[in-house]
């Protein structure tokens, strides 16, 4: 297993979040070592108790690894890790960055300059526009419009960088197979 892989499965395991996998690896020194370690050695990396130790070491039988790996190319996704060159340098200066990027598409060096919008899902029709303006505005002068895809603002950002022919990212916050809730169509780009 390499770690792709490996971070992959950590990501899928109940009870690890970035902030124990950074103190995992920082005890470990990579992700395949923290899968293959015993409950007792996980248990003594700081704030690691039994049901995580557990969790970690039982991984096989919860995470269908091989599963995943089939559901990233089938939706013809890849996966960036923190040690990857096109990982986004903004990402990696946070607290918690995650540690599996799953992308459909690319990130460019254009997505350098990116503005994050987010809001209400339901919001006004004063809201849909200034959004949907705002973003058009954002991506006609080059700036990547980043949303999560959901009814609402997300919507209208996205639309609006759309329209003006520019760059949008959409960010879901769970798995690749689940998009909760379903956006408005939101466009073919």
């Amino acid at each position: 297993m390499d770690s792709r892989e490996a971070f992959i499965a950590l990501n899928l395991i109940e009870h690890v979040g970035p902030v124990r996998a950074r103190l995992l690896l920082e005890h470990f020194g990579d992700a395949p070592k923290i899968l293959q370690a015993s409950p007792g050695e996980l248990r003594r990396v700081r704030n690691i108790g039994d049901e995580t130790a557990a969790a970690i070491a039982g991984w096989e039988k919860t995470v269908d690894l091989a599963g995943e790996l089939k559901r990233i190319q089938e939706f013809g996704c890849h996966v960036l890790i923190q040690t990857d060159e096109n990982y986004p340098e903004s990402l990696r200066q946070i607290y918690d960055p995650p540690l599996a990027l799953y992308v459909k598409g690319a990130l460019t060096a254009k997505d350098k300059s990116a503005v994050a919008m987010v809001g209400s899902r339901m919001t006004t029709h004063y809201g849909i526009e200034t959004a949907r303006k705002l973003a058009y505005q954002l991506a006609y002068v080059g700036v990547t419009v980043v949303s999560g895809g959901a009814r609402g603002i997300d919507t209208a950002s996205h639309q609006g960088a759309l329209a003006a022919k520019g760059r949008t990212v959409c960010v879901l916050g769970t798995g690749i197979n689940t998009i909760v809730p379903v956006p408005q169509t939101i466009g073919n780009n």
